[in-house]
């Protein structure tokens, strides 16, 4: 099983040098990928957990630790797509794809902000029709020459677009991985037709096999394609740090892991027994002041997860 790290994004304290450090040592320490997530801003009533400020925009942020690094791979965790054109999404992944040598796993969702679709100019009720359109020019994007689409919501002309995704396709195309973070049922049904893997967020273990084992049914059968990976996103608060989980209401139990490292590590070793592909570890959520985050030590304190997720 591989195993990612989410990047230092959140709170008063990230800052170039945190990033630059945090990202070598988990390249170091022998992370498969430094991921990120994007919000583009939380309106002032929202009481968020964490609550920090100074929440960094994705693209610069993976460009920087993909600048910083030479080996791990930069993935988003995920791209809001009801913010971008699909032309400029497009360039924006293949150019990081370049830049990178090729790094990028590139996940997209659709979020649950109406006021972020509202400053983006986008029908937050026609997001999901809208998204399954976005793949395909995507895709239409990072073809050879010349490209043109045309679907209900998206019109591009025949035109040249640049640079194409150093990355390529089981056909030899250009092309980028698209990670599905869809966690409706009409969203799972497009990952299964659309995207090469999912990824679960804010479900505990039994939930998102289950989700995911639906998935890979509908992929093989009304779809012909080949089982779909699975990236499980957990919010992981850090054995040194003194701070407990949010209190959670009703039946679903989100997957916030504490504890001393042998409980974390036998939960990487569930996840990788349950058929997990790659296990994001987050600790963004649970930053507080530079004492608290240890940002920089991070990666060698939990290094004990990459060697059961690895072993």
């Amino acid at each position: 099983m591989k195993i990612g790290i989410a990047l230092p994004q959140r709170g008063d304290f990230v800052d170039p040098n945190t990033i630059r450090t945090f990202s070598r040592e988990a390249e170091a320490h022998g992370f498969d990928c430094l991921w990120v997530h994007e919000r583009l801003f939380a309106p002032f009533h929202e009481n968020r957990i964490g609550g920090q400020s100074n929440d960094l925009s994705p693209w610069e942020l993976m460009t920087f630790a993909a600048a910083c690094t030479n080996t791990i791979r930069i993935g988003s965790s995920v791209i809001i797509i009801g913010y971008y054109q699909p032309l400029m999404l497009a360039k924006k992944a293949a150019t990081l794809d370049v830049l990178s040598g090729g790094r990028l796993n590139l996940g997209i969702g659709l979020g649950l902000s109406k006021e972020e679709y509202i400053q983006s100019g986008v029908d937050f009720h026609t997001r999901g029709r809208r998204s399954a359109e976005f793949i395909h020019a995507l895709r239409a994007c990072w073809k050879d020459d010349p490209i043109s689409f045309e679907s209900e919501f998206f019109s591009i002309p025949e035109a040249s677009t640049s640079p194409k995704p150093i990355q390529r396709d089981a056909e030899g195309n250009p092309c980028i991985p698209i990670i599905g973070g869809f966690s409706s049922v009409p969203g799972q049904r497009r990952t299964a037709e659309l995207c090469e893997a999912w990824q679960s967020a804010g479900k505990d273990l039994p939930t998102a096999l289950a989700a995911h084992a639906e998935n890979n049914r509908v992929a093989q059968e009304e779809f012909g394609k080949d089982r779909l990976k699975l990236i499980w996103r957990c919010w992981v608060i850090p054995p040194f740090s003194n701070r407990t989980p949010p209190e959670q209401t009703g039946d679903r139990v989100v997957p916030f892991w504490h504890g001393e490292m042998s409980e974390i590590v036998e939960k990487v070793h569930e996840a990788k027994e349950g058929g997990v592909d790659e296990l994001i570890i987050d600790t963004n959520w649970f930053a507080g002041d530079a004492s608290d985050d240890r940002w920089e030590e991070q990666p060698e304190i939990l290094a004990p997860l990459v060697e059961a997720a690895h072993s």
